[in-house]
């Protein structure tokens, strides 16, 4: 049993990673769309009142669970690429605790990052998932808590829209494309000083269509980053949450 518990709680170095594309890798994405359909429709009849001390839980939880990640990591020597919260999925802690401010255009850019960004990053990481398979073992705290974590992401984004406690519009593009290039800005001055990879500025996880242009030619590509996170993020999913609507609506009438 205690060998069992040295390894959950091993060094983040230790172990064999589990792999993209492995049959553990499957696993988490089966268990992402399970547990997240399972979520969903235990939420369907949640009140205003439930989805507000939902929203609350979210932003505590969220909290607590990175601020014992960035102990336990500090104090394991890890370098800072794997324990600073600024990476575009880690917005969404920012983004929920501005949703809790009663100041519009803050909540509003908070809930435009929820719906219009998290719910697709939490979808292509779970396809993806680089900095946590790629990484660690399937068992280790890091790919549980990273399974975890964009589940939750993909959760409360859903649930915002469903229950309408938010509703896209189009000029929402500057709120989310602000508080995305404001932590573009304060992570290339990171990079910088510790050498990280904050919001993927200095290294794109071997993507094939953005490895090329970041040897050859960094300043465009950190611009294309920027654009891509601050803009097109945004664009893609008011086009999708657009069409869904339309479509809804469509067959109502």
């Amino acid at each position: 049993m205690m060998l069992k518990i040295h390894f959950f709680f091993a060094s983040l170095e230790s172990g064999e990673a589990a792999g993209l594309f492995s049959l553990w890798h499957l696993i988490f994405l089966l268990a992402f769309i399970l547990i997240l359909a399972i979520a969903l429709f235990a939420a369907r009849k949640i009140t205003d009142s439930g989805l507000e001390r939902l929203l609350w839980l979210a932003a505590i939880s969220v909290s607590i669970c990175e601020v014992i990640k960035i102990v336990w990591r500090i104090t394991s020597g890890a370098s800072v690429d794997t324990w600073i919260p600024l990476y575009y999925c880690s917005l969404f802690i920012y983004a929920i605790w501005m949703t809790r401010i009663r100041i519009q255009w803050i909540s509003r850019m908070g809930y435009s990052f929820i719906t219009m960004g998290g719910i697709m990053a939490a979808c292509l990481f779970t396809l993806y998932p680089t900095t946590s398979l790629g990484i660690y073992p399937a068992l280790h705290p890091a790919s549980i808590h990273s399974l975890l974590y964009h589940i939750l992401m993909a959760f409360v984004g859903m649930l915002v829209l469903i229950k309408n406690r938010y509703t896209p519009r189009l000029r929402d593009a500057w709120l989310y494309g602000a508080f995305v290039v404001l932590a573009c800005v304060i992570g290339f001055f990171i990079n910088e000083r510790f050498g990280s990879n904050c919001m993927f500025l200095h290294n794109a996880f071997g993507l094939p269509i953005l490895d090329p242009i970041l040897k050859n030619a960094y300043p465009v590509y950190v611009l294309l980053v920027v654009f891509g996170q601050a803009s097109v993020m945004f664009f893609v999913n008011f086009g999708l949450y657009t069409l869904i609507k339309n479509i809804k609506e469509s067959k109502n009438r």
